[in-house]
C-alpha cells in the first residue's frame, strides 16, 4: 500500500485523497479515519492533507459529496418510472452508507455542499416533477426523501460502527431487546414481541421509504385530479 501511495506524491489532489479515504472506510469499516492513517495509505506526510482540506470535517464533507453523487447517478440509470428511480436512490444511499460506515455515519450531521450533493437534489426534484408534483408539494416531498435518506442511512452506519460483529447489510435488529421490562402493561408490544425483535434495520429503512413514496404518489394523484 505504501509503495503505491508514494507513486501518488506528485499528483496528490483532493480527489485522490477522497478516493483513498473512501477505500479505507470500505476496507476497514469500523475504524475512525485520521489524517495520519490516510497519509500512511497514500505514502505522504499527514500534513499534506491540510494543503487540500482545512480539517477532517472538510474531508468528510467531500467524501459524502462523492457518495451523494454516486447514489443519484446509479439511481438515474435504474429501470422503471419516477417512483422506481426514487426507490432505487433511497436504497443506494443506504447501501453506500453501509459500505463506508465511518463516512456514512456522519451524513446526518455534515452537509456535503458540493456538486454531488447538488446533483442528488436535482435528481430528486426531477423525479418528483416527473411524478406530477410542483410548488409547495414538490418541496415537501423533496424534504421528506432527503431528510429520511440522510438520517436513516446514517443510523444504519452508526450501528455497524458500534458492533464489531455487524454485517454491512442492515441486518442488525432494530430493537435488540426489551431487557427486563415487564411487558404485561403493554399488551400490543407483548403480543408482537417476537415479530418486533425480528425486524432488521434495513427492513425499517425499506418500510419508511415505501411509506414516504406511497404518500408522495397519493399527493401526485391529488395534484393531477385538480388539473
Amino acid at each position: 500500500m505504501s509503495g503505491s501511495g508514494r507513486s501518488q506524491r506528485g499528483r496528490l489532489d483532493r480527489r485522490v485523497i477522497v478516493d483513498a479515504l473512501l477505500e479505507l472506510a470500505r476496507t476497514d469499516p469500523r475504524s475512525r479515519i485520521t489524517f495520519k492513517r490516510l497519509g500512511e495509505a497514500l505514502g505522504v506526510d499527514a500534513t499534506a492533507m491540510y494543503r487540500h482540506f482545512r480539517n477532517k470535517d472538510d474531508l468528510t464533507r467531500a467524501a459524502l459529496d462523492v457518495l451523494a453523487g454516486a447514489a443519484a447517478r446509479d439511481a438515474a440509470a435504474a429501470p422503471g418510472g419516477w417512483r422506481d428511480r426514487l426507490e432505487a436512490y433511497l436504497l443506494r444511499v443506504a447501501e453506500l452508507s453501509l459500505e463506508h460506515p465511518s463516512i456514512g455515519a456522519e451524513g446526518a450531521v455534515i452537509d456535503p455542499v458540493g456538486p454531488g450533493d447538488v446533483a442528488a437534489d436535482e435528481f430528486i426534484l426531477t423525479e418528483l416533477s416527473a411524478g406530477g408534483l410542483a410548488g409547495d408539494a414538490l418541496i415537501r416531498a423533496y424534504a421528506a426523501i432527503s431528510g429520511f435518506a440522510l438520517a436513516q442511512s446514517a443510523a444504519l452506519a452508526q450501528e455497524v460502527m458500534a458492533r464489531a460483529d455487524a454485517a454491512r447489510d442492515g441486518s442488525i435488529p432494530w430493537i435488540s431487546t426489551f431487557g427486563a421490562v415487564d411487558l404485561s402493561p403493554f399488551p400490543l408490544v407483548s403480543a408482537h414481541r417476537d415479530r418486533l425483535l425480528a425486524i432488521s434495520g434495513i427492513e425499517v429503512y425499506r418500510a419508511g421509504a415505501e411509506a414516504i413514496l406511497d404518500s408522495i404518489e397519493r399527493a401526485a394523484a391529488a395534484e393531477a385530479s385538480r388539473v
